[in-house]
């Protein structure tokens, strides 16, 4: 796994809250479906005592990106920002991608001197 979803939020948007813990169970059946398929890893859910809330799944970088990409996962990424406040989807790399992209970066630093 070279790659990971992560998802956050601060709190629901004042009067939609209902409507965020429905939105939850479906980003979890949804996820869950692709995790039990092998096409991610299972939801992993993160809950602050302030309030805010992520989750990520994680998974090889092609397989993940078209799952990003795919109609249903960007309908729920914008149902989400309807009914969260600070709602933030971002792709990003991890394992021996985050790695590699290190190596690259301080190539770069390097390269132009910046260090």
């Amino acid at each position: 796994m070279d790659s990971a979803i992560i998802v956050t939020w601060s709190e629901p948007i004042p009067g939609r809250e209902k409507k965020a813990l429905a939105y939850g169970a479906e980003v979890q059946e949804y996820w869950g479906r692709l995790a039990s398929e092998g096409r991610c890893s299972a939801p992993e859910w993160f809950f602050f005592p302030n309030g805010h809330g992520l989750w990520m799944v994680k998974g090889d970088r092609g397989t993940l990106l078209a799952e990003y990409m795919a109609e249903r996962s960007q309908h729920l990424n914008t149902k989400g920002e309807l009914l969260l406040q600070d709602f933030r989807s971002d792709f990003v790399e991890t394992g021996s991608a985050a790695d590699a992209h290190m190596l690259k970066y301080g190539g770069l630093l390097d390269e132009l001197s910046l260090v």
